[in-house]
């Protein structure tokens, strides 16, 4: 079935409808939790909040796309988290996730497991609205539009908050003793 379809079905309270949806993107929507909070318990609570509050909201979907729609309600539960949690920023995001990092499972890339370890804690220097946008560009590949849908924020807004997210990235990586990546 169709996305639309499958839409029209769970907003008419079709559960198994909207079980096929969550399946279809709850991959995408858990790794953008757990890049934004860096814990793989309160990435799991934001995500499921996110999906509560998506259930309940369903009829105000109106023709956008269904995973830009879930990860702004994901977004919004890891911006809530981060404020009541005043942690702003991850506590050591390079842990690994059940034997892989949270890039994706070691088949997935080539890159050396300390560099993604490192590359990890850099993404969780940043502040949480750079995070955000890094993470939903570079990782989940979403375009400026709908960055700004996902983030509420305009997308001149996006493309600034992208450009410093990268350039303090860049910073971290190669300026930091931690961070040095060993360039010569």
């Amino acid at each position: 079935m169709d996305e639309r379809a499958l839409i029209g079905a769970a907003c008419r309270g079709d559960v198994g409808s909207f079980n096929c949806l969550v399946c279809r993107h709850q991959d995408a929507a858990y790794n953008v939790a757990y890049r934004l909070l860096g814990h793989v318990d309160a990435a799991g609570d934001a995500l499921e909040e996110a999906l509560l509050k998506a259930h309940r909201a369903l009829p105000a979907l109106r023709g956008a796309p269904f995973e830009v729609w879930l990860l702004r309600r994901v977004v919004d539960a890891c911006r809530r988290r981060a404020r009541v949690s005043r942690r702003g920023s991850p506590v050591p995001l390079g842990t690994r996730v059940q034997g892989g990092s949270c890039f994706g499972s070691p088949g997935e890339t080539s890159l050396d497991p300390d560099l993604v370890q490192t590359i990890e804690a850099g993404i969780g220097s940043l502040p949480f609205e750079s995070r955000a946008v890094l993470v939903l560009a570079d990782v989940q590949g979403l375009s400026y539009e709908e960055m700004a849908q996902v983030t509420g924020a305009a997308p001149a807004v996006v493309g600034r908050r992208l450009a410093e997210a990268r350039r303090r990235l860049r910073d971290w990586l190669y300026g930091s003793p931690k961070g040095t990546l060993g360039v010569e």
